[in-house]
């Protein structure tokens, strides 16, 4: 089963190979280095329901969101999110989140949810779904693989 730098590094190689399909759309080295985040936010994503980089990284920036949040005093919201950041915590491991449609899925939602709430950044959130999701299922082909050729 490949580590972080692994998924890492698969992140990386595919987001070479989608930045090099889709060179005609990226307008910037800015643009570019948002993909990438993207990416590699996506191939650590289905090692949330594990103690992880990944799951490190999402309750660091969960923080700061919730901090931001009480700050401006949407307290609902904060609310909804500390329920769903317990799930990660009671899922099991390949559970959920190692599933194909759940990591395409939930963040073509989360997308679609904010691209209505801020209809005018519908192409960069598209594009930022598009990247997160690669970078997923690069995660999930790592793992298939990986498993696949331990059994042999």
């Amino acid at each position: 089963m490949p580590g972080y730098r692994a998924h890492l590094a698969g992140g990386l190689t595919v987001y070479g190979i989608t930045i090099y399909l889709l060179r005609s759309y990226c307008g910037s080295v800015f643009i570019a280095a948002e993909w990438m985040l993207f990416t590699l936010a996506g191939s650590l994503f289905p090692d949330i329901d594990t103690k992880s980089k990944g799951q490190k990284f999402l309750y660091q920036i969960l923080l700061i969101i919730l901090i931001l949040l009480a700050i401006q005093r949407k307290f609902i919201l904060m609310a909804l999110l500390s329920i769903a950041a317990m799930v990660p915590i009671i899922a099991r491991h390949r559970g959920l989140f190692h599933r194909w449609w759940f990591v395409i899925g939930f963040p073509l939602v989360i997308g679609v949810a904010i691209g209505i709430s801020v209809p005018q950044y519908k192409t960069i959130i598209f594009f930022d779904v598009l990247f997160f999701i690669i970078g997923a299922v690069s995660h999930l082909v790592m793992d298939f693989f990986g498993s696949w050729f331990k059994k042999r």
